[in-house]
């Protein structure tokens, strides 16, 4: 007699199950797409492996919720014409995916084994996906631009990390009150898009699990 699993009675937990496989598939698809278009070019040919084991993670959680997460491949995906643009284009899908990771953490607080596995993808796009794509828009820029782009280039790229050390002190509750001024005086949708959203990651990358992300190579950030 064959049993069929009972439908799980918590449909938010299902819905940001769903919402994170979603998001996983589509950026294998999209860095898939850009691989086939542009050849094997880092970091996109190492990352995307990594997104196929972001997948079987959210399923085996899954499974073990009974919750059977489909498989939506988008019908067409539109790339860049160049490869700066698509670097760039790999940063903002990684900003999101942390963004999205931040949202459905709320939706999951009764189940600590999902939020370790959102904990620890949303840590692996901040501490390893943003800044391979960001050292690889930095790099491509490098080789084109002219001195004085290059110069508002590193000028951006040292804010973000001034901006990220200040997010991990947030976190942490270490922040000053100097430190919480200048926060206010930077412009707030770099903040938003690149920051808020990555607080929560920024000191989760010490419980990645060793035999997932820490021991993928593919993963470090290009340098």
């Amino acid at each position: 007699m064959k049993v069929t699993p009972p439908v799980h009675e918590n449909k938010a937990l299902e819905e940001a199950l769903q919402r994170a496989f979603d998001d996983e598939v589509k950026a294998y698809e999209t860095y898939s797409a850009v691989i086939e278009k542009f050849g094997a070019v880092t970091p996109f040919v190492n990352i995307i492996q990594a997104e196929q084991t972001h997948q079987k993670a959210l399923l085996a959680v899954a499974s073990a919720h009974n919750i059977a997460l489909t498989t939506t491949v988008p019908e067409r995906i539109t790339l860049p014409s160049t490869l700066r643009e698509c670097y760039e284009l790999g940063v903002a899908a990684e900003i999101q995916n942390i963004q999205l990771y931040d949202e459905l953490l709320l939706h999951v607080n009764e189940y600590p084994e999902v939020q370790d596995v959102f904990y620890r993808l949303q840590a692996a796009s901040y501490n390893n996906h943003l800044p391979a794509f960001r050292n690889a828009v930095t790099s491509y820029a490098s080789s084109t631009a002219a001195p004085e782009s290059m110069a508002a280039l590193e000028g951006m790229m040292g804010q973000w990390g001034e901006l990220s050390q200040m997010a991990q002190k947030i976190a942490k509750g270490e922040i000053n009150q100097e430190e919480i001024t200048k926060l206010l005086s930077t412009n707030f949708s770099f903040i938003a898009g690149a920051l808020i959203g990555a607080v929560g990651a920024s000191v989760l990358g010490g419980i990645i699990a060793p035999d997932e992300e820490t021991t993928t190579e593919d993963e470090k950030p290009e340098a």
